[in-house]
């Protein structure tokens, strides 16, 4: 019996210590201040939104930046490069093009330039770049 008593007390002797020691923690957290926000600087969000967001080019920026060089600025082409010229092509026929390139279907040159346009985030459907391409070229 006196085993048990002994026992019994110093699990109560514990419990008590581990109660208080908590509310001792308790009590310190309530007496700590808000700390005053820091504010980011604008060269940090605007490096984090760099690394978080991509750019969304439009139809018309990915054609003067990566397509322009070939196809020129009227259209018309470069034999010497051999890119057709979209000026006497419809928006289906330049649409069913570039859907062939999407699908690989033996464009290579233009299937390589597609992967390095989409490397560089330069998003697009073939179906707009026709849309864009037809009426820049023939109006």
């Amino acid at each position: 019996m006196k085993k048990t008593s002994t026992i019994l007390l110093t699990c109560a002797t514990l419990a008590f210590i581990g109660c208080s020691d908590s509310t001792k923690e308790i009590t310190q957290t309530k007496e700590i201040k808000p700390q005053t926000t820091n504010i980011t600087k604008p060269e940090v969000i605007k490096e984090t939104l760099t690394k978080t967001t991509k750019k969304i080019y439009s139809i018309e920026e990915i054609y003067n930046n990566m397509c322009i060089e070939c196809h020129s600025a009227d259209g018309s082409g470069n034999t010497e490069k051999l890119t057709p010229t979209m000026v006497s092509q419809s928006q289906k026929e330049i649409e069913d093009s570039l859907i062939e390139i999407e699908k690989d279907k033996g464009h290579i040159i233009m299937e390589h330039n597609r992967g390095e346009i989409l490397k560089m985030g330069m998003e697009y459907s073939a179906q707009d770049m026709a849309k864009y391409m037809y009426n820049r070229f023939n109006k």
